[in-house]
């Protein structure tokens, strides 16, 4: 008999009622209308699962008990009858012991415990990290840079960069000129701004410089970081300051000033910090025109031919006054203004040998060692030092020239170098002096279309190497050190040109009796030759003639003759000689 249950609920817990009526025969998916449209298809078999794959892995580990206990350590095992304090006891007890034949075999046990362990410590640890606080001499990585544009604003005209300074508080914002330098292709109404730029915003200028001329060069004052110095196209020196307005706060009459394009604009240190240089300024006096002028010349004299310059260079750790200038003829001039007392030209390099092809476009002294300094001119670069007048390291020929240079400010043996093809080369000479480090293609650097890149670096290339600053400073040695020993094998040389004419009367002397001599010898040995051509002619007419057939019937009788007394001659000398042999026998 099957078992029935029965449950009883409310009504208001079943829910809604459920209300059927009678209504049309439907298909739910699709209407008959559309039937006609589908076709049969063989029935397939899926198999659907939604159950989660799960996976289980259980570890039971071993259990360590652990306790605490507690040891007490006195001097030695010695027994209870010996004082441990007493040297004595401690002796007489031990050479016991040592008598005993069991100890002998226990050291024994001993030493092959002992040495297993030695041989345990000195096996290799395989996780022992062996260049944990070594570093690589030089980090392996693809360089690479990343580059932000500075677009000029004017409209129509492409004006080249002229000029790029840096704000003296930082890589924040930074003051470009922008001119045309070809001679007489300004066109009219070109605009003569230079404008400040800030590296937040390159879409828009901060600020603009206004002047009458295009301004070729522009500096930060270093003391005065609002201050903006420049010389301008027309040889006009300007200052401008950023919190009084665009237009220059002071200029320098154009009668007073330069008669040609300023090349460099240079701010001086000084306790003031208003002395400039082109020629040397007082800013405080723009009005009355230079302090002091100074003609670039080869030598003292005031009559020498002067040479154009085309950059100056101003390093206070080099020297507060001392300035480095490059001419157009390819050659360097050190000129020294010391207090109160006229500005001079020291020395010179390059006057003999080594000096550019071309202008010297760019001179930069190393940051970390002041004394060795950077030029760029024609095709190559080249490293000086102060002691020697010839370059002691230079790079191999570009294949464009050359428009500017400069070193790493933190790395020792990089410098970077622009062409005028738009391609920037990076030499490391911390990796190889030969070829180029890294080479990157750009508009350019400052190009002239008014264009200026701005190039982030990769970690490579501006953190400092292992030992770098050690071995750059070698390697500047050494490079000096060979190029003085062949500058003194070269004055050697020069010596010994300039004794030789003091004594030329007398080697020429020599020379003439040499001469003669020579002369009397071969006049002799020809004289030889005709000679015995003369007496073979002879020998061979007396072959043909009476006369000479009687000669050689003489000449015949008398070789036998001759032939005895040889013989007699040998005969003799024999005979003194065994005269001697006998003699010494007999002393025997």
């Amino acid at each position: 008999m099957a078992d029935y249950y029965k449950y009883q609920r409310k009504r208001r817990d079943l829910g809604k009622p459920c209300n059927f009526q009678d209504s049309e025969i439907k298909i739910a998916g699709y209407t008959v209308i559309l039937i006609p449209n589908y076709v049969k298809r063989n029935p397939n078999h899926i198999d659907l699962d939604n159950i989660a794959v799960y996976s289980e892995h259980s570890v039971n580990t071993e259990r360590v008990s652990t306790g605490d206990k507690v040891m007490c350590h006195k001097e030695g095992g010695w027994p209870t009858g010996i004082d441990p304090m007493e040297q004595q006891d401690q002796n007489k007890y031990r050479r016991g012991f040592e008598k005993d034949a069991a100890f002998a075999v226990a050291v024994k046990e001993l030493c092959n415990t002992v040495e297993k362990c030695i041989l345990q410590n000195n096996q290799i640890d395989l996780f022992e990290e062996y260049f944990l606080d070594e570093e690589s001499e030089h980090q392996v990585e693809n360089l690479s840079t990343k580059l932000i544009l500075f677009n000029d604003q004017s409209q129509g005209v492409k004006r080249s960069v002229s000029e790029i300074s840096w704000h003296p508080e930082g890589p924040i914002k930074a003051a470009v000129s922008y001119a045309i330098s070809r001679f007489q292709q300004m066109p009219e109404g070109m605009l003569k701004s230079s404008f400040v730029w800030d590296l937040q915003n390159p879409n828009s200028t901060e600020f603009e410089l206004e002047t009458n001329s295009p301004i070729k060069n522009l500096m930060y004052n270093p003391k005065l970081s609002d201050q903006i110095g420049g010389g301008c196209y027309n040889g006009s020196v300007a200052v401008w300051d950023v919190k009084k307005g665009k237009q220059p706060v002071l200029t320098s009459p154009v009668e007073k000033s330069h008669h040609d394009p300023i090349t460099h604009f240079q701010w001086l240190f000084s306790k003031t910090g208003s002395e400039c240089v082109t020629t040397w300024w007082d800013t405080r006096k723009l009005n009355e025109g230079p302090i002091e002028t100074l003609n670039v010349t080869e030598g003292s004299n005031p009559n020498d031919p002067l040479f154009g310059a085309t950059v100056l260079e101003y390093n206070t750790e080099a020297g507060p006054t001392k300035f480095v200038i490059g001419t157009e003829m390819g050659f360097l001039m050190v000129a020294n203004k010391k207090p109160k007392k006229n500005v001079e030209i020291t020395t010179g390099y390059g006057l003999e040998s080594g000096c550019h092809l071309g202008p010297v476009m760019s001179i930069n002294r190393s940051p970390p060692n002041p004394k060795f300094f950077l030029t760029i001119g024609d095709w190559s670069a080249k490293i000086w030092v102060e002691d020697i007048k010839t370059p002691i390291m230079r790079t191999k020929y570009h294949g464009s020239y050359l428009t500017d240079g400069c070193w790493s400010p933190t790395r020792n043996g990089v410098f970077f170098l622009t062409r005028k093809d738009g391609w920037m080369d990076v030499w490391d000479y911390y990796y190889r002096q030969n070829e180029i480090a890294f080479s990157h293609k750009v508009i350019a650097i400052a190009d002239q279309d008014g264009i200026v890149t701005l190039l982030e670096l990769c970690d490579s290339l501006y953190q400092l190497q292992f030992r770098e600053k050690d071995v750059m400073i070698e390697m500047f040695d050494r490079e000096s050190r060979k190029e003085k020993n062949l500058e003194a094998i070269k004055k050697q040389q020069d010596l010994m040109k300039k004794v030789v004419p003091k004594d030329n009367k007398a080697a020429q002397q020599k020379w003439e009796q040499r001469k003669a001599e020579l002369i009397a010898e071969a006049e002799q040995q020809f004289s030889q030759i005709v000679k015995k051509d003369e007496e073979v002619k002879l020998d061979q007419l007396d072959e043909f003639s009476p006369k000479g057939s009687k000669t050689k019937k003489d000449d015949k009788k008398q070789q036998p003759k001759d032939d005895d007394k040889q013989q007699d001659q040998q005969k003799g000398d024999d005979g003194q000689q065994q005269d001697k042999q006998d003699q010494q026998q007999g002393d025997g």
